[in-house]
C-alpha cells in the first residue's frame, strides 16, 4: 500500500525530464564525471577499431581480423564475442559496485542488477555496433574477403556476446532479489554488496550518507524494453536498500573469481595451440581484469584512488629494480649460468685491439671471397652487396619479392654474385628465409613454389606475440621452457620464435654456427646482424664468421661502435646462440618485443638494430674498406642493392600551426618522426666517401616499395590482404621496373 501511495502521489514528469533524467543517460553522465578510468577502457577500444589508435603499429587488426589456430572464421569471432561479453558484463559489474548506491530506487525493482545492465547500454551498444560496422568494412575492402564468410563471422561474434551475456544474466536472473524479498526482514550489519571480491566492506548507509548527490532518475528501460516510470525509495528502511545491494556482492565475487582463474588457465596452458585464443580476445580479458581491479580501487579509496595509484606505481617501480624480479627476455642458446664477461672499456677495447684476432679473421675472410670468387666461375666477378630495411612483416614480403624477382629476371646471376647481407628488423628475416629457400633450390632440393614462400612469410605473427604477453608475460613471467639442455623464460620473445619457425618450416631452426660452414664455401651469401646495446648505443655484430675486423680499434683516443658477438660472449656459448634468436634480437622494436638480456656484468639489453642504421649501410661499408685491396683486384666492379621501404625523395610538408600538445612534444616528436630521414643523410655521405676511398667502381641499385601516406602499409607483423597486395604492386613500378632493367644489365655484361 505504501509503495501504490507514492506513486500516485509522484507528480508526472515533463518531456524533456523524461530524456534528460533518462536512466542510460544518467549512468553515461555518471561515468562521464564519476568514473573517468572505467571510460578509459572504451576510449581505448573504440580508437581501436576506428583504427586512429596504434594502427602504425597493426594492433586494429587483431580485433577486426581475429585469428584462431591460423585461420580467421566463425570461430575466432566467435571467442572475440565471448571476451567481449565478458568485458561488458565486467564494466557492468563495476559499475554497479561504483555507483548502485547513487540510485537507490533500484532496490524498488525486480532483480535490481538486471535492471542496471539494461539500462547502462549506451557504451556497450554503440561499441558493438560500430565493430560490427568496421569489421565488416575492413574485412570486406581491406581484406577482401567474401561477403558471405564477412556475414558469418559478424554471425558468430554476435552469438559469442550474446552466449556470455545471456548466461550472466541468467545466473543473475535466478539469484537476484528486489526490496519486497526483504522488506520485512531486519538484518543489521548486512554487508553493502556494492562492494565485490576486492570491495570496501562498508555500510549502504554509510555510502549514501557520503554522497554529495542523489541523482534522478525519471524513466527507465524496463521489462522487454518498455520505457517505465522510476518509483521513489524513500519509504524503504535504509537496512532493507543495504540488504537487497548487499545480495550481489557474492554473485560479483563469484564472478571475478571465474575471470581471473580463466586468465590464469589459458596464461598457464598458452602453450597449447588450442588455448591460443585470438590476441583481441586475450586483450579485453585482460581489461576485464583491469576494470576490475579500478572498481576496486576506488571502492577502497574514493577520492584519493589516484593518489594511491601514483603511490604504487612508484612503489612497483622501485620493487620491480630487485634482482628477483628481474624477467627480461633471454637469448636462447647462451648459457645465462657460468661466469658473466665484463661490459667495461677496458675488456671492450681488448678485444677491439686484439691484433691476432684480427689477422686470422682477415685471412679467413680473404678465403671466403677466393671460394666467392670460384663459385662464380669468372676472373672478375660483379660482387654484390644486399641491404635490407627494417619495418616488420612489410620489409619481410617487400625484401623477398624485390630480391626474388630481380634474381629471376637475371637468371640466378644476382644470388650467385650475392657475397654479403646487412639490415634491420623484418627485411634480414626475409633475406634470411629466402637464402634459405635459394639454397636448397640451387641445391637441387624439393622445395615449393616461390608463391607458396610468399604466403608463409607473410603469415601473421603478431597474434600470438600479443596474445602470449597477456596472458603469460604480466602475470605468469616465471614460466619456462628447455632448449638445448638449458632453461629460459617463456615469454613473447619464445611465441614468435616458435611462429617464425613454424611459418618458415623449420629451415632456419639452427644454432648460428651451424652457418659458418655454408657461409665460407659460399654456398650462401654471409649475413649480417647488427642489434643496438640500449645501454650505450654501441652495434653488436652479429655473423656466424670471426669478423673482428668491423670491431678492429688501435687508435687510443678514439671509441669503435662495433662489439663482435661471438668473441666477446664466447665463454657464454655465443656460437650455439638459435639463429631464431638473433633474427629476433635484430628486430626487437620497444614494446612489441623485450629488450633481450645478455650474460655481462653490468647487464645490457639489446633492442632493434634499426635505432641506429636500418639498412645496414654501415656494415656493408667496413666489409668493403676492410677488403678493398682484394675487390678492387679481383672484381669487375661492386653493386650495392638497397632494398628501401619508402622514397627517398618526398615532398617537404607545409609547416601549420602546431597544438599546445604538439608545441610541448615538438622536440621530441621532431627526432621520432624523422630517425630515417638522419640515418639516410648519414648513408648518402658515407656513400660519397666510399666512392672516393675506393680504387674501383660502385653503383648502387634501389628497389622501393611504394608506400606513402595516402597509401600506407603498417609497420606491423600482420598485413591485411589489400597492404599484401600493395607491396606486390611495386614490382611494377616504373622506378623499380628501371632498376630491374639496370640490375640485368649489370650482371649479364659480365658473362
Amino acid at each position: 500500500m505504501l509503495m501504490a501511495k507514492s506513486a500516485q502521489n509522484k507528480p508526472p514528469y515533463k518531456r524533456w525530464e523524461r530524456i534528460v533524467y533518462f536512466f542510460p543517460v544518467q549512468l553515461l553522465f555518471v561515468h562521464l564525471k564519476k568514473n573517468l578510468i572505467l571510460l578509459l577502457f572504451w576510449l581505448i577500444l573504440f580508437g581501436v577499431i576506428l583504427r586512429v589508435f596504434s594502427l602504425k603499429y597493426g594492433i586494429p587488426y587483431l580485433f577486426l581480423q581475429p585469428e584462431y589456430l591460423g585461420e580467421v572464421n566463425f570461430l575466432s569471432h566467435l571467442i572475440l564475442g565471448v571476451s567481449l561479453g565478458g568485458f561488458i558484463m565486467a564494466f557492468n559489474l563495476s559499475s554497479y559496485v561504483v555507483n548502485g548506491f547513487r540510485f537507490p530506487f533500484l532496490a524498488t525493482l525486480h532483480r535490481p542488477f538486471i535492471k542496471y545492465c539494461q539500462n547502462n547500454i549506451i557504451l556497450p551498444l554503440s561499441f558493438s555496433a560500430l565493430y560490427l560496422y568496421s569489421m565488416v568494412t575492413f574485412q570486406l575492402e581491406f581484406e577482401q574477403i567474401e561477403l558471405q564468410q564477412t556475414i558469418i563471422n559478424a554471425i558468430g561474434f554476435l552469438v559469442g556476446n550474446l552466449i556470455f551475456i545471456l548466461f550472466t544474466l541468467g545466473y543473475f536472473l535466478i539469484t537476484n532479489k528486489s526490496g519486497q524479498s526483504f522488506r520485512t526482514k531486519n538484518d543489521r550489519g548486512i554487508l553493502n554488496p556494492v562492494n565485490d571480491l576486492f570491495g570496501n566492506k562498508k555500510k549502504w548507509s554509510g555510502l549514501s550518507a557520503t554522497s554529495k548527490k542523489q541523482w534522478k532518475v525519471s524513466t527507465y528501460i524496463g521489462n522487454y524494453g518498455k520505457i517505465a516510470l522510476a518509483r521513489e525509495s524513500s519509504h524503504y528502511k535504509p537496512e532493507t536498500l543495504e540488504k537487497v545491494f548487499a545480495h550481489n556482492r557474492i554473485n560479483a565475487s563469484l564472478f571475478q573469481v571465474g575471470i581471473i582463474v580463466s586468465l590464469f588457465f589459458l596464461g598457464w596452458f598458452n602453450d597449447s595451440k588450442w588455448l591460443m585464443i585470438p590476441a583481441s580476445a586475450s586483450i579485453l580479458l585482460f581489461f576485464t581484469i583491469l576494470i576490475m581491479i579500478a572498481s576496486a580501487f576506488y571502492s577502497w579509496f574514493k577520492g584519493w584512488t589516484s593518489v594511491v595509484i601514483i603511490g604504487l606505481t612508484l612503489l612497483l617501480n622501485q620493487i620491480s629494480q630487485q634482482n628477483t624480479l628481474d624477467y627480461g627476455s633471454q637469448a636462447y642458446g647462451l648459457n645465462y649460468d657460468t661466469t658473466k664477461t665484463a661490459y667495461t672499456q677496458d675488456n671492450i677495447r681488448a678485444f677491439q685491439e686484439n691484433n691476432i684476432i684480427y689477422k686470422a679473421d682477415i685471412k679467413r675472410g680473404l678465403k671466403l671471397l677466393e671460394n666467392w670468387k670460384h663459385k662464380t666461375q669468372e676472373k672478375e666477378p660483379i660482387a654484390v652487396f644486399i641491404n635490407v630495411p627494417g619495418g616488420g612483416l612489410r620489409s619481410a614480403l617487400w625484401t623477398m619479392m624485390s630480391l626474388n624477382e630481380a634474381n629471376d629476371i637475371s637468371k640466378n646471376e644476382l644470388w650467385k654474385n650475392a657475397v654479403l647481407i646487412s639490415g634491420s628488423s623484418g627485411g634480414v628475416v626475409g633475406a634470411a628465409y629466402l637464402r634459405e629457400y635459394l639454397y636448397r633450390k640451387n641445391s637441387q632440393d624439393s622445395v615449393p613454389s616461390f608463391g607458396v614462400i610468399m604466403d608463409d612469410i607473410s603469415r601473421d605473427k603478431l597474434n600470438p606475440v600479443a596474445a602470449k604477453a597477456v596472458l603469460n608475460d604480466i602475470f605468469l613471467r616465471f614460466k619456462t621452457f628447455e632448449y638445448a639442455g638449458q632453461s629460459y623464460r617463456n615469454d613473447r620473445s619464445r611465441a614468435f620464435e616458435v611462429k617464425l619457425n613454424n611459418d618458415t618450416r623449420g629451415w632456419m631452426n639452427r644454432a648460428l654456427s651451424d652457418y659458418a660452414q655454408l657461409e665460407y664455401e659460399a654456398k650462401m651469401p654471409l649475413m649480417l646482424m647488427a642489434p643496438t646495446v640500449s645501454n650505450d648505443g654501441r652495434k653488436l655484430i652479429i655473423s656466424s664468421q670471426g669478423v673482428s675486423y668491423l670491431a678492429h680499434n688501435t687508435a687510443h683516443d678514439q671509441i669503435n661502435e662495433n662489439i663482435e658477438f661471438t668473441r666477446f660472449f664466447n665463454e657464454q656459448g655465443a656460437r650455439d646462440l638459435s639463429f631464431l634468436s638473433a633474427l629476433r634480437m635484430n628486430a626487437t622494436f620497444p614494446y612489441v618485443f623485450p629488450a633481450t638480456k645478455l650474460p655481462s656484468e653490468p647487464t645490457i639489453e639489446i633492442l632493434d638494430a634499426g635505432i641506429r642504421d636500418n639498412y645496414g649501410f654501415s656494415n656493408t661499408l667496413k666489409f668493403m674498406y676492410s677488403f678493398r685491396n682484394w675487390l678492387v683486384d679481383n672484381t669487375q666492379k661492386i653493386v650495392i642493392i638497397q632494398i628501401r621501404d619508402q622514397q627517398k625523395f618526398r615532398d617537404i610538408k607545409a609547416s601549420k600551426t602546431r597544438s599546445l600538445w604538439e608545441s610541448l612534444t615538438q622536440p621530441f616528436g621532431t627526432f621520432y618522426t624523422t630517425i630515417i630521414d638522419v640515418q639516410d643523410y648519414a648513408m648518402e655521405d658515407q656513400v660519397r666517401q666510399a666512392y672516393e676511398w675506393y680504387g674501383g667502381e660502385i653503383e648502387v641499385v634501389e628497389f622501393v616499395l611504394n608506400r606513402s601516406e595516402t597509401n600506407p602499409i603498417s609497420l606491423s607483423w600482420h598485413l591485411t590482404k589489400k597492404e599484401k597486395d600493395r607491396i606486390q604492386s611495386s614490382l611494377d613500378s616504373e622506378t623499380n621496373t628501371k632498376a630491374f632493367i639496370r640490375l640485368n644489365e649489370i650482371l649479364r655484361s659480365s658473362q
